[in-house]
């Protein structure tokens, strides 16, 4: 019999500890989880886009890009379950304020390089990616385990849909004015925004309870775990996701970059008006996934976002490019939506193994990333930059085992 977080398990008696503050409600709890969610959002949303294409404008070089993504996303795989053990004895509230000071030191890191100040470019560089592998180790599994315990059930879908709506929302304006920034003033005020702008999501943060989880892996058994009976069909499907994802974070602002000739405004307009598109869907398919099936949307989504990979691998000029991103953004909230859903649902029946599930699904994740990065510095050295979309499409159908574990549980 499975149970949900809201039922009574033993496990909470001596897994968790919330110092019998009762200040706050769930929802009140949530509330604050996703305010902190959203500035941070808009913190990155004024560089977000155009990150990767100042990187390339930095190095000069699509591999150079790829290697510093690689060193990124590599660097977080064996530390995930070392930082398991350490947000479970300091608790998971100070695990995410040490992973926003991470990501803040990343922002300052970029600043200094742009302004180029006296200061070792290598050393600005390590520094940037310490910012991300400390925000991707501390913030990210306590966060989703947070999202998962306080989350409502019959009703993750929508406060899903809702969480991704808003963030589109702030997408919307952010790439216009980032891009006007940028080509009047250069990136560095965009970083200083970021900064402060990260520095004000951690005071939703003072609103939350901190909770204590018991990480029960050792580091070797960590990895061992990740393709057992119990987590195979999970870590697979996230493995592919990550993978796809990378394509969409790198070589796709880099592809725009390419098609609007380094137009800045025109890359913040052009991402702005498919965002308005895609907040209009959201909020459907929030909607639709709490009252039908999360399974079955998500195997519809998989089969229109692989599509949308291949429509964007075939286009090469503006008006293709609009549509093949407008179709491709259907998919992608069709998709995402409905496995973000599935996984906080999936962690919260997980029981007293939540913190680890979290975990081993942030491991497969960059797994999949840094996989695919792998086999992009190969491809695009001999095949055009499109030729990445094809990959995308063939390795995001992975997500579809995901489906398939869900569908026979039903």
């Amino acid at each position: 019999m499975k149970h949900h977080h809201h039922m009574t398990h033993k496990f909470r008696l001596d897994r968790f500890s919330f110092h019998h503050l009762h200040l706050f409600h769930k929802r009140d709890g949530l509330a604050a989880l996703t305010t902190n969610r959203m500035i941070a959002t808009a913190a990155w949303s004024v560089i977000g886009v155009f990150f990767p294409i100042f990187l390339f404008e930095y190095f000069g070089s699509l591999t150079l890009v790829l290697v510093w993504y690689l060193i990124s996303y590599g660097l977080r795989i064996p530390l995930q379950p070392i930082v398991a053990k350490v947000f479970a004895r300091i608790g998971l509230l100070p695990s995410m304020f040490i992973g926003q000071i991470g990501i803040c030191f990343f922002f300052i890191a970029l600043y200094l390089l742009e302004v180029q100040a006296p200061i070792s470019e290598m050393f600005l560089l390590g520094l940037s990616i310490f910012g991300l592998l400390v925000v991707a180790t501390f913030y990210w599994s306590p966060f989703h385990i947070d999202m998962a315990t306080l989350s409502t059930k019959g009703k993750v879908g929508r406060q899903v849909s809702m969480r991704y709506s808003i963030q589109r929302l702030i997408g919307v304006l952010m790439p216009i004015g980032s891009g006007a920034i940028i080509l009047y003033y250069g990136y560095h005020i965009n970083f200083i925004l970021s900064l402060f702008l990260l520095i004000a999501s951690m005071v939703p943060l003072f609103f939350l309870r901190n909770k204590y989880v018991r990480y029960e892996f050792g580091f070797f058994e960590t990895f061992q775990k990740m393709f057992s009976k119990k987590f195979r069909e999970m870590s697979v499907s996230m493995v592919a996701y990550g993978a796809e994802n990378v394509v969409g974070v790198i070589i796709w602002p880099l592809f725009l970059y390419m098609i609007f000739e380094g137009d800045y405004l025109n890359i913040g307009a052009f991402t702005a008006v498919v965002v308005v598109i895609s907040v209009l869907l959201e909020i459907f398919v929030g909607r639709e996934t709490d009252k039908w099936s999360a399974k079955k949307m998500m195997k519809i989504g998989t089969g229109v976002y692989a599509l949308g990979w291949l429509g964007k691998a075939i286009v090469d000029t503006v008006i293709g490019v609009f549509a093949a991103s407008t179709f491709h953004s259907i998919g992608s909230i069709l998709l995402r939506t409905p496995v973000d859903a599935l996984m906080y649902e999936q962690a919260a029946d997980a029981g007293h193994y939540i913190d680890e599930y979290t975990t081993i699904r942030e491991i497969a994740l960059n797994i999949g990333r840094a996989s695919m990065i792998v086999i992009l510095i190969g491809l695009t050295y001999w095949f055009p930059l499109s030729s990445s979309f094809l990959v995308a499409a063939v390795v995001g159908v992975g997500v579809l085992r995901l489906a398939r574990q869900a569908m026979i549980r039903d």
